[in-house]
């Protein structure tokens, strides 16, 4: 019996939930996001916000965006939002090259001293300093303030260090409180990114089975695919899941055209609902 990967073809699953940035797909939405986020950090405005929905890519874009920056830009990814100050100021200067200090140098107010000197070199040196920080929405008041008061380092002209916020639309949501507004007010690009339409579907998963290098024939029927969207309302994270399940019900099938009951079967399977167990022709 032949494997699902060799069956239909691929060098490489397609419609993966672990994002690959090769897979990017440059929906109208998402190529706003990205450029947004380019803009907010080249033009260096201090902080960018980017937020959506569970699902929607923004992982991958952020992903997509770290696999295309050159050597222009110093970047620190914090993935736990809930980081300490005092900890995001060592993990800035551990992404400078600073990996051990004195303890005579740990207060806040000395590692802030010593990352303004490195900013300040980064910056004669035409490099921007950028933090990416992963699901913002968790960040509390406290997290939030030292990231505003990260961003007063700068020079007569320029903002020295770039933050970027990503994070579901909750964040926005804490940001309108009146405790946060100096922040708020700081924010200048900002992004809610958008689902899939529906007209963009059948191209999305044209998309990843071309970059998947299918050698054989693989088809979505336009009903399936319009049955994919009505399904997962355009959200690529459940795009992919149900596309996947789909495809394995059609391999179940010794079929290559994935049809709307395909799709509706690889549907339950997600939903733990027990189907028919079929053997292959």
């Amino acid at each position: 019996m032949d494997s699902y990967k060799d069956f239909f073809g691929f060098r490489e699953i397609p419609f993966s939930v672990s994002p690959d940035p090769k897979f990017f797909y440059f929906s109208h939405s998402h190529a706003e996001a990205l450029n947004h986020l380019r803009y907010g950090i080249y033009e260096g405005l201090g902080f960018t916000m980017i937020t959506g929905e569970p699902g929607t890519g923004k992982t991958m874009l952020l992903r997509y965006f770290l696999s295309k920056v050159g050597e222009d830009l110093r970047i620190t990814h914090i993935y736990d939002p809930r980081l300490p100050q005092k900890e995001l100021l060592l993990a800035l200067l551990e992404s400078s090259g600073e990996s051990k200090l004195p303890p005579g140098e740990l207060s806040e107010r000395k590692l802030t001293e010593k990352l303004y000197e490195l900013l300040l070199l980064a910056h004669r040196q035409s490099k921007k300093v950028v933090i990416l920080l992963d699901e913002a929405q968790g960040l509390d008041f406290e997290s939030l303030e030292g990231l505003r008061f990260l961003s007063n380092l700068e020079t007569e002209n320029q903002k020295l260090i770039q933050i970027v916020l990503l994070g579901q639309a909750e964040l926005e949501e804490k940001l309108q409180e009146k405790s946060l507004r100096q922040l708020d007010q700081r924010i200048l690009v900002r992004y809610y990114l958008l689902p899939l339409e529906l007209e963009e579907i059948q191209p999305y998963i044209q998309h990843q089975l071309m970059v998947a290098k299918v050698d054989s024939h693989v088809e979505f029927t336009p009903q399936s695919a319009n049955k994919i969207y009505e399904i997962s309302r355009g959200l690529p994270r459940m795009v992919n899941a149900i596309c996947e399940r789909a495809m394995m019900s059609a391999f179940i099938e010794n079929t290559k055209k994935i049809s709307v009951q395909n799709v509706l079967e690889g549907w339950e399977s997600l939903n733990g609902i027990k189907i028919l167990e079929r053997r292959r022709v």
